[in-house]
């Protein structure tokens, strides 16, 4: 089964850390980001990965390629300006077949077992199945609501950067332009296709240095 990481964003709130380095390429405990994201999937025998990069993915490349390049097949979608997180996967749609794949951000740590993901979720019946949250604590108001096993637009739980999807997410888009996911979810949140499961063990947005430092503290 295929698998797609999230890693063209710039980073901006992450302010001088990721002046020379991608964010990605941040480290926790002597682990980088993308690092974490890689052996999860690995250990979860995702065994064919696309990356999209863009802001200095020259870096990433070169990690990348030069760490796991024996051990699993690994492709690149580079983008001269990041295309937003659903304008990167549907630039990237055509290394996919007609199974679902998984798309995880590359900037979270979490203990959820992605395996998990590859169990029976109705994907023929849903676009796409996410992974949702408790709120966390940066975060006063939810993404999305759970009624039973389907999302619906009430602001309940957090959406993890976690989920399987399938192309028939993005047959009304373009590709090339930039697009956000939470607009796809939210056209196909009014038509009832898409489901998700609530995950209550660890996860945390690395999204400053404030939740870095915060996740280093965690994992000591």
């Amino acid at each position: 089964m295929k698998a797609m990481i999230l890693a063209a964003g710039r980073g901006k709130r992450m302010r001088g850390l990721t002046k020379d380095t991608p964010k990605p390429l941040l480290e926790i405990n002597g682990k980088k980001l993308i690092e974490i994201q890689i052996e999860k999937l690995m250990q979860a025998n995702f065994n064919e990965i696309i990356i999209n990069v863009s802001y200095l993915h020259e870096q990433i490349i070169n990690f990348v390629e030069e760490k796991y390049h024996k051990k699993l097949k690994i492709l690149f979608s580079i983008e001269k300006e990041p295309l937003e997180t659903a304008g990167g996967i549907i630039n990237a749609l055509n290394y996919f077949d007609d199974e679902p794949f998984l798309v995880t951000n590359s900037d979270i740590s979490t203990s959820f077992n992605y395996s998990e993901l590859k169990k029976n979720h109705n994907y023929l019946s849903f676009n796409a199945h996410l992974i949702l949250v408790p709120n966390p604590s940066f975060k006063s108001e939810g993404d999305f609501g759970l009624n039973e096993n389907i999302l619906t637009s009430q602001n309940t739980f957090t959406y993890s950067g976690i989920g399987m999807f399938t192309k028939k997410l993005f047959k009304d888009y373009n590709k090339g332009e930039k697009l956000k996911l939470r607009q796809v979810f939210d056209r196909n949140i009014k038509k009832n296709k898409i489901s998700g499961t609530l995950f209550n063990g660890h996860w945390s947005d690395i999204g400053t240095p404030l939740r870095l430092t915060n996740e280093i503290n965690y994992r000591k």
